[in-house]
């Protein structure tokens, strides 16, 4: 029988974050059972994906000016600020047939979980593919990765509201994402290696496509937000809780 463990994580520094997503991904193919982890960022950080290049992508000096630290996912993706988010981490065998047999269902049914999750915070979303809609921005600049475009994103009021990634190895998947509480991620491109022209169409991107849970729930904390969307997991697998 397929069970739920539902790890509710405080928050931790960046190579703490990534090092336990990546262990549960390693261990989790001894059980049936599907792990979400729910956690934060203490300093703020900034994800990188797997394949860029911190010094090419980042202004360390910057970062450390600041007091953020940095990391690079084990899934793919762009830059991300982690500062004021809810991050999931959600891992699981291969062989979970509740959770899809391929990369489009998998999305689909982490998407729908997140969707309720929201919605139980007064939220109401939809799962959109943005490829169309940022095809011709992507042409003009280096979008960060609450800009680029990704399979079943989760949309409010037509911005995006929480982004996820995904690594399959041969006998397991994780996916992880963040949903930001307040509008602290808008930042990111003070920590970018680029021109300050591209800094300021990437602020004003961020404002314009991108959302934050206190622009639709401004009294949300981030204790109420993780039980909404920890019962939208909950609710929408609808498998066994393994205590």
């Amino acid at each position: 029988m397929t069970t739920l463990r539902i790890i509710d994580d405080t928050s931790h520094d960046a190579a703490f974050n990534m090092a336990e997503d990546r262990r549960l991904l390693d261990s989790c193919v001894q059980h049936d059972a599907v792990v979400l982890r729910l956690y934060s960022w203490d300093p703020p950080a900034v994800s990188l994906g797997c394949m860029q290049n911190p010094e090419q992508t980042l202004d360390l000096d910057s970062l450390r000016v600041a007091g953020f630290g940095w990391i690079v996912r084990p899934t793919g993706g762009r830059a991300i600020l982690h500062h004021d988010d809810l991050t999931y981490c959600i891992v699981f065998p291969k062989r979970v047939a509740a959770m899809g047999s391929t990369v489009a269902e998998s999305y689909a049914v982490i998407s729908r979980c997140l969707q309720r999750g929201c919605a139980l915070a007064g939220i109401t979303t939809q799962a959109h593919d943005s490829v169309l809609d940022s095809r011709e921005v992507r042409r003009k600049i280096k979008l960060p990765c609450f800009l680029a475009p990704n399979r079943d994103e989760i949309m409010a009021r037509g911005r995006k509201l929480a982004g996820s990634a995904q690594k399959r190895t041969a006998l397991a998947v994780l996916q992880h994402g963040s949903v930001p509480l307040s509008g602290a991620f808008r930042e990111l491109p003070e920590f970018m290696r680029i021109s300050e022209s591209e800094r300021r169409a990437q602020k004003r991107l961020l404002e314009r496509k991108c959302a934050c849970v206190r622009d639709f729930a401004p009294e949300m904390s981030m204790g109420r937000f993780r039980e909404c969307i920890r019962r939208g997991f909950v609710e929408e697998l609808g498998l066994v809780l393994d205590d």
